[in-house]
C-alpha cells in the first residue's frame, strides 16, 4: 500500500481564496516561498467546479472554484494530480463544516486570521491521509515504456461516474496513455494518445 502522507510532504502549499483576497495559506514549517503569481493566474479562470491542472516546470498547481472560493494546491511534480484533486476536495469539505464562510464573506469586514487555526486541520488530512480512503493506485501497463505504471486514481472520480469504464489520461515521459477503469478499479484498456497544446 502506498504511504501517501509520505508523498504528501512534497506538498508546498494550500490555498484557499476569493477573487479579492486570500483567506488562508497553509505551507510546510520554514517555507517562506510565495505563490502570488500563481494564484493570480488562478483568479483569472471563471469557469467553476471543474479541476484545473497547471504543469510549471518543477511544480504542479491544481485549482478549482466552488461558488466564491478558490482552492488551489500546489506540489512538486512528484505528486500526481489526481492525489492533488483528492486533497483539495478534502480541505474543501473540511473548510466548510468547520467555517460558516458564506457568513464570513456577506460581512465582508473580518480578520482572515480567524482561519489560522485551519493550519491544524490540513496537518490532520496529510496525516490521515491513507485511512480517509480518497483515492485508490491502479496498475497500468505502458506499452511505450515497457513497464507497468502506478496511477493515482480519486475514488470520487470513478463512483460519481455516470458510466463505466472511465477515462483517464496519464501523461508521462514525454507521452500519454488513455486508460479505461470499471467501477470496481480495474483497468478495461490502455491506448497511446497524441497530445497537443
Amino acid at each position: 500500500m502506498v504511504d501517501y502522507t509520505k508523498i504528501l510532504q512534497n506538498l508546498e502549499f494550500v490555498n484557499i481564496s476569493t477573487d479579492e483576497f486570500t483567506i488562508f495559506e497553509w505551507k510546510p514549517p520554514r517555507s517562506l516561498k510565495s505563490y502570488i503569481l500563481d494564484l493570480n493566474i488562478v483568479k483569472q479562470n471563471p469557469v467553476s467546479n471543474i479541476f484545473f491542472h497547471i504543469f510549471r516546470g518543477n511544480m504542479k498547481i491544481v485549482h478549482i472554484r466552488l461558488i466564491d472560493l478558490i482552492y488551489t494546491a500546489g506540489s512538486n511534480t512528484k505528486i500526481q494530480f489526481q492525489l492533488l484533486e483528492a486533497l483539495i476536495e478534502q480541505v474543501s469539505k473540511v473548510f466548510n463544516e468547520t467555517y460558516d464562510i458564506d457568513s464570513y464573506i456577506k460581512y465582508g469586514n473580518f480578520s482572515t486570521t480567524v482561519f489560522n487555526s485551519f493550519k491544524e486541520e490540513i496537518d490532520k488530512i496529510i496525516k490521515n491521509f491513507n485511512s480517509l480512503d480518497l483515492v485508490n493506485e491502479i496498475m497500468v501497463p505502458c506499452r511505450v515504456c515497457n513497464t507497468v505504471l502506478s496511477i493515482t486514481v480519486k475514488r470520487s472520480f470513478i463512483e460519481n461516474s455516470d458510466s463505466y469504464p472511465v477515462p483517464i489520461v496519464y501523461n508521462h515521459k514525454g507521452h500519454a496513455i488513455l486508460c479505461f477503469i470499471d467501477k470496481n478499479y480495474a483497468v478495461r484498456g490502455v491506448e497511446l494518445v497524441n497530445t497537443t497544446g
